[in-house]
């Protein structure tokens, strides 16, 4: 595996404070190397051993600006914002339904330019929860910088699409998106991945989002095309009292893909929601982590998680909501439910509750389990074929996720490409 990181911070020097960040958390990421189940937090996934036996030769991007995608790729017949990312660079934004004076966005390039600016962000390049985000706070490049002034609320949701094509094989690429919604303001972020033909790469991507009072951040994750890439996202959220935070993920395309999310709420009455899909064929693993810190009083937070897994892929869910002794009142709920369609494929659940607080409402529940043969052997006596039928259940086994999203269009626009996606996979079912 190479990593010249010589070279990068070469062509990346800012003279500035970076440059020793830089430093620092490459010398912490070669300490650690990539991560193993000797981690708690890894303990199902054996990233390390993921990366050197299907990416032995792993590479720091070059200067080369190759920013090329195919239109096909946008969304068509569905009206919205936009912001294009090419292997992880930041090259265009639309805001075409808007009020462009009510939104500043910036690449993150720029800011990690300007000492001024970088100011703002530096404290985030303090987190280190794994080797990950060392490497990420030492080669990351560009990305995102979003704000949303006071009382904004977005007409369109704001759709960033993240293409990756032919120069990102082979390549690691760090990239952060930063958003902040001032008071009263209020947007839906809808973001779509794309890879070219069967490349590899590994996507490491750190997520900063900040809700202040009376905010609402809605956030749909689509990975959908199954491809060979590698990813890692951490999504960090701070948000304020009354804000409200919805997060909903349909993860089905990939190779490999972990999605880490922790949501602090630090004002009384926030809310956070997370809702998710994992849909998985061949030898895809794909695992999602949640940690839901309830800080202030009269807060709530619900997870549901739905797994589908087929053939020789595995999937997991680790789930975990933490009340402090000062957080009364609050109100959490989680859930998982997962299908194991084959004797080769695997499911793991590791729901958690650690409270401090008396005045609770908190549960948490997981199961694993085939589909009911009773309710295939009904749906074949009404004339359809077991194809159809499995489908049918797996279909209606996800719905519960789908319908907790608020927005109709977007619920629209998911239920579709859920759809598509179930009628593109041939399930071959084994009982057990």
């Amino acid at each position: 595996m190479i990593l010249n990181f010589d070279e990068f911070q070469k062509a990346n020097q800012t003279g500035g404070e970076l440059d020793d960040i830089r430093i620092k958390n490459f010398d912490n990421f070669q300490k650690k190397g990539f991560p193993s189940k000797k981690e708690e937090s890894w303990k199902y996934t054996d990233l390390k051993t993921i990366v050197y036996n299907n990416l032995n030769k792993l590479e720091v991007p070059n200067n080369k600006k190759t920013f090329q995608y195919h239109d096909e790729w946008l969304l068509k017949n569905f009206k919205h914002n936009q912001i294009i990312l090419v292997n992880g660079e930041f090259v265009s934004s639309t805001f075409s339904f808007e009020s462009k004076d009510k939104i500043k966005i910036k690449p993150l390039r720029a800011i990690l330019k300007d000492k001024k600016n970088f100011d703002k962000i530096k404290e985030f390049f303090d987190d280190q929860k794994n080797s990950l985000t060392s490497l990420n706070h030492a080669l990351v490049h560009d990305g995102i910088f979003l704000e949303i002034e006071d009382n904004y609320s977005f007409n369109k949701p704001l759709v960033i699409y993240n293409f990756f094509n032919k120069s990102s094989e082979n390549k690691i690429i760090n990239n952060k998106c930063f958003i902040s919604l001032g008071k009263n303001s209020k947007l839906d972020v809808l973001e779509c991945y794309k890879a070219e033909n069967s490349i590899k790469y590994f996507n490491n991507t750190i997520h900063h989002y900040s809700i202040q009072e009376n905010a609402i951040l809605k956030k749909f994750s689509i990975n959908k095309n199954l491809d060979n890439s590698y990813n890692y996202h951490l999504t960090n959220v701070k948000s304020y009292s009354n804000s409200i935070f919805e997060n909903f993920l349909l993860s089905s395309g990939s190779s490999f893909l972990k999605n880490e999310i922790h949501c602090n709420l630090l004002g009384s009455y926030a809310s956070c929601f997370i809702n998710g899909l994992i849909l998985l064929n061949n030898e895809q693993h794909h695992e999602l982590k949640t940690n839901v810190n309830h800080r202030y009083e009269h807060c709530k937070s619900s997870q549901l998680v739905k797994s589908v897994l087929l053939d020789k892929s595995s999937g997991t869910y680790q789930g975990k909501i933490y009340v402090e002794k000062e957080a009364q009142k609050t109100d959490g709920y989680q859930l998982s439910k997962a299908l194991v369609l084959s004797e080769n494929s695997a499911f793991n659940s590791k729901p958690e509750l650690e409270i401090y607080a008396d005045e609770v409402k908190c549960s948490h529940g997981s199961t694993t389990a085939n589909i009911d043969q009773g309710s295939i052997f009904y749906l074949m006596s009404r004339g359809l074929s077991k194809k159809q039928a499995n489908k049918m259940l797996i279909e209606g086994f996800l719905n519960e996720a789908v319908e907790t999203i608020t927005d109709l269009n977007i619920k629209s626009l998911i239920s579709k490409l859920l759809i598509k996606k179930i009628n593109e996979i041939k399930f071959e079912t084994n009982e057990h």
